[in-house]
């Protein structure tokens, strides 16, 4: 079956120069993945996408219900039914990929994607999914695992990547009447989009609309849990802590290096990302409609954090407009 690409930045690699799938399970210990990529249900792929200072290339999938040793979280029973995939990560410099312990490290998220639903609703984090890693000749390989994908088979299913390490609702987004998915022209950071070549004749629509079914009838704080970023087009419902809400967060004081000026999108949105070692990767975003038309400068608190820094802080992202009409986003913390 041919790879049908997603983004004109995709291309087929010459990946003579990579691990193969089978090695890097090996060495990650993992015997019964290693033995799959080695099977004849592998989906060798080797096709890349050049974003930024990066080369991701994806080498294969597989899927299968005997694929894996994993137990799950809950029990010692074997996962059932499950989808590898193998990506490499690359500089287009060609330096290393600098590791955990290096300045520069940067995590990726990848997950899967089912064409017709909501990035934020279906993704690695809901289809139960984990990863492993390891460095290799300045290469950077993940082998990420989730539920078996073929069940979506007919929908169309995608492979998606980003910088962070949980889901970002602003990377990709959907057709609203197509259900395709597609890079966010307004997004500035990293990404990649691959079209995954799943035989049609694996579907299994009446499995697949339960499952679906099942992920939007689980607990609104499940949900949150497993999702950690805000999404402007649900409503701007954002996690919020009520335990927070006492604070007089209009006189909190701005972090200093978190202060960015935005300018909105064509809707209207203002999306706000920073990145330290402190707070960790902030992504949230409020809309026009959140501040009124007054021109007299104003500010609009949405997320409200507790965390460990140097012992418990609390912290919450503040909007501020000025009186020209420009906007800035911050960290800010009680006086």
């Amino acid at each position: 079956m041919l790879f049908a690409a997603c983004s004109p930045a995709v291309s087929a690699f010459a990946a003579w120069n990579l691990l193969k799938p089978g090695e890097i399970a090996e060495q990650l210990n993992d015997k019964t993945p290693s033995a799959a990529f080695e099977s004849e249900n592998v989906v060798n792929i080797n096709e890349s996408v050049t974003s930024g200072d990066y080369i991701f290339t994806l080498l294969a999938i597989v899927s299968g219900k005997d694929i894996t040793d994993h137990t799950t979280y809950s029990s010692d029973d074997i996962r059932a039914d499950r989808t590898y995939a193998v990506v490499a990560i690359q500089r287009t410099d060609g330096a290393p990929m600098p590791s955990y312990d290096d300045d520069g490290f940067t995590p990726f998220y990848i997950s899967p994607y089912v064409k017709g639903q909501k990035p934020w609703q279906v993704n690695a984090h809901t289809l139960g999914g984990g990863h492993a890693e390891i460095f290799a000749d300045g290469v950077l390989y993940h082998m990420v695992e989730f539920d078996n994908i073929t069940m979506f088979a007919d929908c169309g299913v995608y492979l998606g990547i980003h910088e962070g390490s949980f889901p970002n609702n602003y990377v990709f987004i959907s057709d609203e009447q197509t259900g395709e998915l597609k890079a966010n022209p307004e997004y500035e950071g990293v990404s990649a989009l691959f079209n995954l070549p799943i035989d049609k004749s694996l579907a299994d629509p009446e499995k697949a609309e339960q499952y679906i079914a099942n992920l939007l009838n689980a607990d609104e704080d499940d949900k949150s849990s497993m999702n950690h970023d805000t999404d402007t087009n649900d409503d701007n419902i954002f996690i919020d802590d009520n335990a927070l809400s006492d604070i007089d967060w209009n006189d909190a004081v701005p972090v200093a290096a978190s202060i960015k000026e935005i300018s909105p999108w064509e809707n209207g949105t203002f999306f706000y990302e920073w990145n330290s070692d402190e707070y960790g990767i902030v992504r949230t975003a409020i809309t026009a409609d959140d501040f009124d038309e007054s021109i007299e400068p104003q500010s609009v608190i949405n997320i409200k954090r507790e965390g460990i820094i140097d012992g418990i802080i609390k912290w919450a992202v503040r909007f501020e407009k000025d009186e020209n009409g420009v906007v800035k986003g911050m960290i800010v913390v009680p006086k």
